[in-house]
């Protein structure tokens, strides 16, 4: 009888590690939230500046409706060497600017700065990548504004005003 009673008493109970266990993990993981969420990755993936009015945020959508009005449009071609741009519509003389927003890390985020050539815009910059970036073409005083979305393995992307014509 006291085989039986010192198994018992020198066994393990499992249940005690799931006791003891789940709080643990589960304050480890609120520790982890709170530093990921206070992190200099906290601020907003959008670039632009926003107003936070009562928990919204309102961004300024008066670029996006002047590329509608005007009617512009454009077409990035990923290339080996770079990305060539073709514009679409009244753009001005100055060169536009591409940006590449990273779509959860703003620190990601990259201009590219593009030069007149015999196809169009162009960068020699490359913007392939193995994750996906919102493409900002925009002018250089930012009067008008076009966006579209590069998946890696991309080869061509649309770019077009945010918002359709009133």
């Amino acid at each position: 009888m006291s085989d039986v009673v010192e198994k018992r008493g020198s066994g393990r109970n499992p249940v005690l590690w799931l006791v003891l266990g789940i709080p643990a993990a589960t304050i480890v993981a609120g520790i982890w939230t709170l530093v990921v969420a206070t992190g200099n990755s906290a601020v907003d993936a959008d670039p632009d500046p926003v107003r936070r009015t009562a928990q919204v945020q309102v961004a300024s959508v008066e670029a996006d409706a002047e590329a509608s009005r005007l009617g512009l449009s454009a077409t990035a071609k990923v290339q080996a060497d770079g990305v060539v741009v073709t514009l679409q519509g009244p753009a001005g003389p100055q060169a536009p600017v591409l940006q590449l927003v990273h779509p959860l890390e703003s620190s990601f985020d990259r201009t590219l700065s593009l030069q007149p050539g015999p196809d169009g815009w162009r960068s020699a910059e490359t913007l392939a990548a193995a994750h996906g970036w919102q493409l900002r073409l925009q002018a250089a005083d930012g009067h008008w504004r076009l966006v579209g979305r590069y998946r890696p393995g991309d080869t061509e992307v649309a770019l077009t005003p945010a918002i359709g014509a009133d």
